[in-house]
């Protein structure tokens, strides 16, 4: 099993960040109970000293209206009267408790008197009723200063048990410093032991990466490979260097054979360049002569030089271009007739050619060389009976080309070497001027197999099968998803 260093980090982390945030919950949780205490402790402070402060004003303006008489003070009594109205409502939802249930409602009931009696007062007054206001006011005065002792009480009591509630809080607090202590400590010591583990296990596998990366700086891809020390993420860093290493031999490689087909190529243009001898001219002579013929009614030699004149064309090209197979198949027939027309009975060419096959995308000049091997090395020596046999049709998910000859085979070595090139093992020069003979092109097999893997990068493209004294099939498999329009 791969425990990788992000997965051992992860766990790491998330138990710190469990254990962290646990205690940090506890202790937000904690200080939000005690905050919301305190914050209840100081309401009902605050809201009995409201209450304390609009008893009195209540008090004052109804004694100030009566002196006065003015309508500012009766309306500032109002002003008074509802705040403590307000206020009377919250008292049983802040300070009501089991302990004080009965004090809370006597205390409510008393502020419900005093305002019963000062409403009492101001009626009575405005209606002239001296001896009635008088008592009102006095019943009033006395509800007022029960009121104030009774405010004085529950602050006692509310204090008294705000004394537990800070003992309380002193508690927690040294039990928070002693886990805090705690937590600092086993968190140091996690930490020290998880850095000696991780630091013992990728300095190691890094010092040699290091030593291997200095020898590719210099130059040496060929060393050996870094062998894995850990079962983690710098097993999986070490094995991709050591696959690094072995792709930059192999595009080292492939930068020798692009060279060399590079190389190829220039030959190839090198050889058409000297094939064209005033190309135009030669095609406007081949012309001429093929119009005379046709106007004395040699129409077969008419016929045979035109197919001439295609086939020079063809050749004459440009090699960079890609052909279609349907082009590739139209020259072959040209030189099928060319080579009827010399050889007659003794030489039987055979077309057997799906039309949905051949607008697929092909190198120009793959199959003219094929079929001249064929015939050169195949079967013009044969005195009668020879055939030569172009198929083109479909298998699996590729289109198939083949070219069969009955002639003479391939011996053992030949037929090695050339399966060798075109698997791509064999790298060796495969143009030499001068030395075929009777090729129109002078582009041989193995140039062609080469020039085949080129264009489709890959090296399972060709198959040879060849009996001596039986005859060689040439199979060219091109990928269906080269299909296309073309370039002539």
């Amino acid at each position: 099993m791969i425990f990788r260093i992000r997965t051992k980090l992860l766990i790491y982390f998330m138990v710190v960040f469990v254990l962290l945030n646990s205690v940090a919950f506890i202790f937000y949780k904690s200080s939000e109970k005690i905050v919301s205490e305190y914050d209840d402790s100081f309401e009902q402070f605050l809201l009995l000293n409201d209450i304390s402060q609009q008893v009195n004003l209540v008090s004052e303006k109804v004694n100030s209206y009566i002196v006065e008489e003015e309508k500012t003070f009766l309306n500032e009594y109002y002003r008074a009267r509802t705040k403590l109205l307000s206020y009377q409502d919250q008292l049983l939802s802040e300070l009501r408790s089991e302990k004080n249930s009965i004090a809370v409602t006597n205390y409510k009931n008393m502020i419900s008197s005093f305002i019963d009696a000062s409403e009492l007062t101001i009626v009575s007054f405005q209606n002239k009723e001296i001896n009635l206001y008088s008592s009102h006011l006095n019943e009033a005065t006395k509800y007022a200063g029960f009121i104030q002792e009774s405010t004085l009480s529950l602050l006692n009591n509310e204090l008294t048990n705000y004394q537990v509630f800070y003992e309380e809080i002193d508690k927690q607090r040294k039990y928070y410093q002693l886990m805090g202590i705690s937590l600092f400590s086993s968190t140091f010591l996690l930490s020290t032991l998880l850095a000696l583990w991780l630091s013992g296990g990728i300095t190691k596998p890094i010092r040699l990466l290091s030593e291997a990366a200095a020898e590719i700086s210099e130059g040496n891809f060929s060393g050996d490979e870094v062998k894995p020390t850990t079962n983690d993420e710098l097993k999986l860093l070490t094995n991709t260097f050591n696959q690094m290493r072995l792709n930059i031999r192999q595009l080292v490689s492939e930068i020798k054979q692009k060279s060399e087909l590079d190389t190829l190529l220039k030959e190839l243009e090198l050889k058409s360049l000297q094939n064209q001898i005033n190309p135009h001219f030669l095609f406007n002579t081949l012309n001429t002569v093929s119009k005379m013929a046709y106007l004395e009614e040699a129409q077969n030699t008419s016929r045979l030089i035109e197919a001439i004149a295609a086939l020079l064309r063809y050749n004459l090209g440009d090699l960079n271009k890609s052909s279609t197979l349907e082009d590739e198949v139209k020259i072959v027939k040209e030189y099928f007739y060319i080579q009827r027309t010399r050889f007659g009975e003794r030489i039987d060419f055979i077309t057997k050619v799906d039309p949905d096959c051949l607008r697929i995308e092909i190198p120009c000049l793959i199959l003219q060389p094929i079929i001249e091997n064929a015939f050169i090395h195949g079967i013009e020596s044969n005195e009668e009976g020879g055939t030569i046999q172009l198929s083109v049709f479909t298998k699996e998910d590729k289109i198939c080309v083949e070219v069969t000859d009955n002639g003479a085979g391939m011996d053992e070595p030949t037929l090695t070497r050339l399966r060798e090139i075109a698997a791509g093992v064999q790298k060796e020069e495969v143009f030499q001027p001068g030395k075929s003979t009777g090729h129109s092109t002078g582009i041989g097999v193995k140039n062609v197999i080469q020039r085949l893997q080129l264009f489709y990068k890959r090296t399972d493209v060709i198959e040879i099968d060849s009996v001596e004294n039986t005859g060689t099939t040439f199979r060219l498999l091109l990928p269906q998803e080269a299909r296309g329009e073309g370039n002539a």
